[in-house]
């Protein structure tokens, strides 16, 4: 009955969207107008200038700044009429009615001082933000001012709806995949590498989009698959030279930073070379690259400060490089590799407080101390390679390599306590962990295009390697308190895990009409999983390991798709369509080869819808998206390998190989609206997901001493978790952000709201309970726009969260974060002295005894520039001037509640001595780009072939 209803519903869908097709509007052509832009007296370019084309027809708003010398290129709908209107704070508005048959050349325009107070002037000389266009908001970066020297990290801080907070940035309520440097790739998809690395003085604009895949973009047709992007386009008068800085400092107890970056910069060519070496628990990358230094079980909020502070969990120490690079090659190719290499240790000193919820009105407690000192190496090659063989042939290979090395080092101790604090069972551990694994990956898309407008061949073929190398060590003591029972249980493990999976799509498109466009596809996937762990014990007797085949296991995993498509787009108008349909069948393969040989098989049959409807309104400057789409999630090997990992013997985990497929219904909406005469910014965000089978966990907390599998001993209060398949997961958020100039102020006002609930179902002692967290979210920030002497940011977010357990409904485990934070840099003498304070509060409320508090974070500056340009730099930098310090965090799951506490680093201070590079050429002559979506730079992947 549901596939009857999935296919009668698409073509029903079919027959509505045709007759919206048929309503659709003739879009208007577009040229561009470019001009010059001078300052009377001097005839110099005036760099920023506002330059808005306003239709006499229909009010239709473009707008751009002038670039380099003042020049500017601008798109002119097609009308018989517009008006020109040229603006820069000080100056006289210029404004001039263009008729059709006026020349598209504008020549040099010259704008006089405006002896007016600013009141008198209409726009007051405010920049203007930016503009919505499509699914792309593009933020002018001379609308927001930042202090001298500034990183693109500082100005990102700055746009409307752009939050970065535990080691995460989000724009519009998502987080952030990707961030690009003129469309091409910096790093790979490293985020953080590009905006710790490039100056905040060379960047024009910065844009957030949905970039789709590549085989979306090379066909047309929106698949759903996307990732939040973010965009930095450079100033043209910065795409040509050599610039960059390096620095080196050290401190008290021995504290010490040492790094820089520098870009070679010359027409299409960009090489950038970057290194850092510090003690200061400063990365210029993302915590994934940390590996196995992160200490883990950071999680909850309240864990890292949201503006910037170094506080991540335990004391790192960082040494790495890398090497980006990305040239045209000759007229058809574009080529983008990078290799990047980190070196991290970590010193970590974690203590958990964890309340489990038994059925029953039953309650117990976990309390944790964690030891643990980590080191670990990483290697990162990433590439991308765009060829146009020719009008008809294209290709598109992304290679990709990973190699990581990982040593741990742990000293846990632990103890179970009933709900009246008697002591159940405890656990003193020691762990020595070495792995060693390798990711090799590659996606190549090809596509053909006939003849005929809009008919395409294409395919895309990805292929994955991986292996995992590990050798675990465990001397654990555990106690029984119940009954005085001491044990001692000394182990080696061995793993091995190999595995192997492509994925072929081919994919056909053709249009139905003008404004329509059919797409089928037949998509083929294999992912196979090797595993196989071997365990040793020691035996008392003999004073040799043996092998424990209740610890040991070699498990097969095969998942293999067939998935038929059928899809069709609309352009009607301002709205932009695309629905289709897949299905999909799967078999599921598990296979345990020891210590017992057992086959298990299943198969899965699925349609899924998707939906994707955008809307465009360019006179009032808003937008709006709408994705529905449905997508299936199949269990790792590690959930489905029915071995036990007695890691931490309290706490047991076991493979489920009976696991099935999880099947998830999603809806997204985004509304965009920028107001580009009053510089308003207003955005929406909504989320929503229902997933059937959801992959949850089964919770056993066992009453005395208990053999698991009859041979695994499991003390009182222990747990044994296993995953399983359940219904009645939802996850969903509202976001909104609104952002607005204060003028009297210099000022951009920013507020963000956030409304999310979370039900996660689970078992516990075979009883189904589900937790319910709904997280009320409120934030402001106030920044400055003065001038590059005077910066400042004044901001706090709080989140209250309600918590729910079905199981224990009278329980209150409700809790309050809030974070709040002022920075402020001051240059009274035209940026040779300065000094900056960032003063970040973390309160805390409703958590474990001890933990609520409120924690004050003081870093001071100060500074003094010399030499040409201001290009030397010398800073006495106070970290933690109060030394208080603290990382806190609660997680909350669908049986428990967690607290932690992680040491950090505190107060210390360094002498920094930085010189900044900087030789820029004039830049070379090409045809100029509208900043707010009149083109976009080469490389842009955005481009549809």
């Amino acid at each position: 009955m549901k596939k009857i209803y999935y296919a009668w519903s698409v073509l029903l869908l079919f027959f509505v969207l045709q007759g919206v097709q048929a309503q659709g509007q003739r879009q208007g052509r577009a040229l561009f107008m470019t001009g010059k832009v001078l300052e009377e007296g001097t005839n110099e370019g005036l760099i920023g200038a506002n330059v808005i084309i306003r239709s006499m027809e229909d009010s239709v708003l473009v707008s751009t700044v002038t670039g380099a010398n003042g020049e500017f290129s601008i798109q002119r709908p097609w009308v018989r009429e517009v008006k020109l209107s040229i603006s820069f704070i000080g100056y006289e508005r210029f404004e001039k009615v263009l008729g059709i048959r006026d020349g598209l050349e504008l020549g040099t325009i010259v704008l006089k001082e405006d002896s007016k107070v600013l009141g008198e002037v209409v726009v007051e000389g405010q920049v203007y933000v930016g503009e919505v266009r499509g699914d792309t908001t593009s933020f002018s970066a001379s609308a927001f001012k930042t202090r001298e020297n500034a990183e693109a990290e500082d100005l990102i801080r700055k746009l409307p709806g752009v939050t970065i907070q535990n080691g995460q940035i989000q724009a519009r309520g998502e987080n952030v995949q990707k961030v690009l440097v003129d469309g091409r790739e910096f790093f790979g998809s490293d985020p953080f590498l590009a905006l710790r690395n490039l100056p905040a003085d060379v960047i024009d604009r910065v844009e957030i989009l949905d970039q789709q895949n590549d085989q979306s973009r090379l066909t047309g047709f929106d698949d759903g698959n996307y990732s939040r992007t973010i965009n930095i386009v450079l100033r043209e008068d910065r795409r040509q030279g050599v610039f960059g800085r390096v620095y080196g400092g050290y401190g008290t107890d021995d504290r010490y930073s040492t790094g820089g970056n520098i870009n070679f910069f010359k027409g299409t060519r960009r090489i950038s070379v970057i290194g850092l070496f510090n003690n200061i628990n400063q990365q210029n990358f993302a915590s994934e690259d940390l590996g196995g230094v992160s200490g883990g079980g950071g999680g909850g909020r309240g864990g890292n400060n949201p503006f910037g502070a170094s506080n991540d969990n335990g004391i790192i120490t960082t040494n790495s490089v890398g090497i980006n690079y990305s040239d045209r090659l000759g007229e058809k190719a574009n080529l983008t590799a990078s290799y990047f290499f980190n070196n991290s240790a970590n010193n970590l000193l974690r203590l958990t407080n964890r309340e489990l919820i038994l059925g029953g009105g039953d309650r117990q407690f976990y309390e944790e101390t964690l030891l643990n000192n980590s080191r670990s190496n990483n290697h990162r090659v990433n590439a991308r390679l765009e060829y146009d063989i020719n009008e008809r042939h294209a290709i598109i290979s992304t290679p990709n390599i990973r190699f990581s090395r990982n040593f741990n080092l742990g000293d846990r101790e632990a103890l179970n306590s009933a709900a009246d604090l008697s002591p159940l069972s405890g656990l003193r551990s020691v762990t020595d962990n070495k792995n060693t694994s390798y990711n090799v990956s590659n996606n190549l898309v090809y596509r053909y295009k006939f003849d005929k407008r809009g008919r395409t061949l294409s395919t895309t073929i990805f292929t994955a390697f991986n292996q995992r190398d590990q050798l675990d060590e465990l001397i654990a003591r555990n106690t029984d308190f119940i009954r005085d029972i001491r044990d001692t249980l000394n182990q080696e493990t061995i793993g091995l895990t190999e595995g192997f999976n492509y994925r072929a799509t081919v994919q056909f498109t053709e249009t139905l009409g003008e404004k329509s466009l059919l797409t089928l596809s037949y998509q083929v996937a294999n992912n196979k999983t090797s595993a196989d762990q071997q365990t040793f014990a020691m035996e008392p007797e003999i004073g040799i390991m043996v092998l424990d085949t209740a610890l040991s296991n070699v498990f097969d995993n095969r998942f293999v798709v067939q998935r038929p498509s059928a899809g069709i787009r609309f352009n009607a108008g301002s709205w932009n369509i695309n629905a289709s349909l897949d299905y999909q069948y799967a078999v599921q393969d598990n296979e345990s080869l020891f210590p017992t040989e057992r086959v298990f098989n299943q198969s899965f049959s699925n349609f899924l819808p998707q939906v994707n409807a955008q809307y465009r309104n360019r006179e009032k400057g808003n937008s709006l998206r709408i994705r529905y789409r449905t997508s299936t999630n199949e269990p790792s090997v590690n959930q489905l390998q029915n071995v036990i990992d007695n890691s931490n013997p309290l706490l047991l985990r076991v493979g489920n190989p009976d696991l099935g497929q999880a099947f998830t219904h999603n809806v997204f909406a985004n509304y965009s609206k920028i107001n580009i005469e009053k510089s308003r910014t207003f955005f929406v965000f909504l989320f929503a997901s229902v997933t059937e089978d959801f992959i949850g966990s089964s919770t056993t907390v066992v009453r005395q001493d208990t053999l698991i599998n009859g041979e695994v001993p499991l003390r009182p209060g222990g747990q044994l978790i296993q995953p399983v398949n359940l219904d009645g997961q939802i996850r969903s958020r509202l976001f909104t952000t609104f952002g607005s100039p204060i003028k009297k102020l210099k000022s951009q006002f920013n507020s963000n709201t956030s409304v999310s609930f979370n039900r996660t179902p689970g078992l516990i002692n075979g009883e189904r309970n589900l937790n319910d967290n709904i997280d009320l979210t409120q934030g402001i920030t106030l920044t400055s726009n003065i001038s590059k002497d005077v910066d400042f940011t004044i901001g706090t977010s709080g989140t209250y969260t309600i918590v729910n357990s079905s199981l224990q409904q009278n329980l209150n485990n409700n809790f309050y974060i809030q974070n709040s934070n002022i920075r402020l840099y001051y240059s009274p003498n035209n940026g040779k002295l300065y000094v900056s304070n960032v003063v970040n509060n973390s309160l805390f409320r409703g958590l474990s005894e001890g933990l609520d508090q409120s924690v004050w974070l003081w870093n001071i500056e100060f500074g003094y520039r010399f030499l040409k340009e201001n290009r030397g730099e010398l800073r006495l930098i106070i970290f933690d001037l109060l030394g208080q310090n603290q990382a806190i965090a609660r997680e909350v799951n669908d049986i428990s509640v967690t607290d932690t506490f992680t040491r950090v680093l505190t107060r210390y201070g360094l002498l920094n001595f930085t010189y900044n590079i900087g030789n820029f050429k004039a830049p070379t002559r090409q045809p100029a780009q509208s900043p707010f979506g009149g083109g976009r730079p080469p490389f842009t992947g955005g481009r549809s072939w």
